[in-house]
């Protein structure tokens, strides 16, 4: 009986979130400094990512897409081969 509990609600989990600030004035003269380095030459081995999002979801939904269609075909050749199986059993 003591893992029942009729009469009791039991508590919420708590939501643990940490906020990310976004600070405008550091952001602008981080880009300011890596302009200068650029136009000075000085090279870092450290090269910041830049994401490439735009063409990284175009690649995504081409592979989607083509799986799409593969799956299709697929799918219609085996129901070709079951209604040609069928027909060969039931009107022969």
């Amino acid at each position: 009986m003591a893992g029942f509990k009729f009469f009791s609600i039991p508590k919420p989990r708590g939501f643990r979130y940490k906020p990310i600030y976004y600070n405008e004035q550091k952001e602008e003269m981080r880009e300011r400094e890596e302009r200068i380095r650029r136009e000075l030459g000085i090279t870092e081995n450290d090269k910041s990512y830049i994401p490439n999002i735009k063409g990284q979801f175009r690649n995504a939904y081409k592979r989607k897409s083509t799986a799409n269609r593969q799956s299709n075909i697929r799918i219609l050749i085996i129901l070709f081969i079951l209604l040609l199986i069928s027909y060969l059993l039931f009107f022969r």
